[in-house]
């Protein structure tokens, strides 16, 4: 597993930082020239170290992602990962998981906005030419890493090995290995609604208390709670992801980018098929009554060896 880990790009395994910026790329074209992606991403490197020498302290890091669509394109000597496929659409009464456009995905992480903005800027200027920005969205540490729900978010996230064992691939072809399957979708918080709702009744919805971000006991915690709905369990076992989410927004709209890495992508979808699908009981996870996810991708992080043979000059 310690082979594992220093394959990784940094920042899939690396703690949440103050500030975060997820930038969504989408390809222009369908036929491009092998030698002018190569130039284009070939820059991205070069744009994170140049801006991370700036301040070392500020813990910057690039993670970079790529489809199934744009894996044959960008990579076409290399085999697309085994289970990298396009989000799939999930619907279920008046509950939409949406599938949206994403073909090269970057989450910039430091402890300075700044820095995070300027990495932004010069990488969609080096991508302009084979894939156009369609979606920037600047997060933030809200709090005591509490989300715009005001409940604390990443609780049961997994730690140091736990961590390592949960995210990175540990078989597969050389391209795999070290990579992790990435799932990113943009949730818009139905606020009014949901400060309407009693602190209990939130709590409920949740499965956590809200000030202490105790988790409710079995008594206490109702079958439709996100904290139950949204585990995965296998043979009686818990099956982790590691959420890299922040809040967005600002006082007319905010919300939370959830960013979930896993070693499986398989992980990550039973979670979300089993938030929004109504049970033989009628339950589903509560917390989709008061957001909306608006988008919905899939991307194979592969090592950061991958990147340095691939694009480092």
């Amino acid at each position: 597993m310690n082979e594992l880990v220093s394959l990784a790009q940094p920042g899939v395994l690396s703690n949440p930082t103050t500030h975060a910026e997820f930038l969504t790329f989408t390809l222009k074209d369908q036929w491009l020239n092998i030698d002018q992606i190569n130039e284009a991403l070939s820059q991205l490197p070069g744009i994170e170290k140049s801006i991370r020498q700036k301040d070392s302290s500020a813990g910057l890091s690039v993670t970079m992602g790529f489809s199934a669509n744009s894996w044959p394109i960008l990579f076409p000597d290399i085999p697309k990962p085994a289970e990298l496929h396009d989000f799939r659409e999930l619907v279920d009464g008046p509950r939409l998981f949406p599938s949206t456009s994403g073909d090269i995905f970057l989450m910039v992480k430091s402890e300075r906005k700044d820095l995070n903005f300027q990495v932004a800027k010069y990488a969609a200027r080096a991508l302009a030419d084979i894939a156009e920005l369609t979606e920037d969205i600047q997060g933030f540490k809200y709090l005591d890493n509490r989300d715009m729900i005001d409940f604390v978010d990443g609780t049961e996230n997994p730690l140091d090995k736990e961590r390592a064992e949960a995210v990175l691939v540990k078989e597969g072809n050389d391209s795999e290995m070290g990579g992790s399957y990435l799932t990113v979708q943009r949730y818009i918080d139905r606020h009014q609604d949901w400060d309407a709702l009693p602190t209990e009744q939130q709590e409920k919805v949740v499965g956590r208390t809200k000030m202490d971000d105790i988790e409710l006991s079995d008594d206490e915690k109702p079958a439709w709670a996100h904290n139950e709905k949204s585990k995965v369990e296998v043979g009686g076992e818990e099956i982790k992801m590691y959420r890299q989410n922040r809040p967005y927004g600002n006082a007319i709209e905010h919300g939370t980018m959830f960013v979930g890495f896993a070693a499986s992508s398989s992980v990550v979808e039973t979670s979300l098929k089993q938030m929004i699908t109504a049970d033989e009981n009628g339950d589903y996870d509560k917390l989709l009554d008061f957001v909306e996810a608006k988008t919905g991708t899939n991307y194979f992080v592969p090592s950061q060896r991958f990147i340095d043979e691939r694009f480092d000059d």
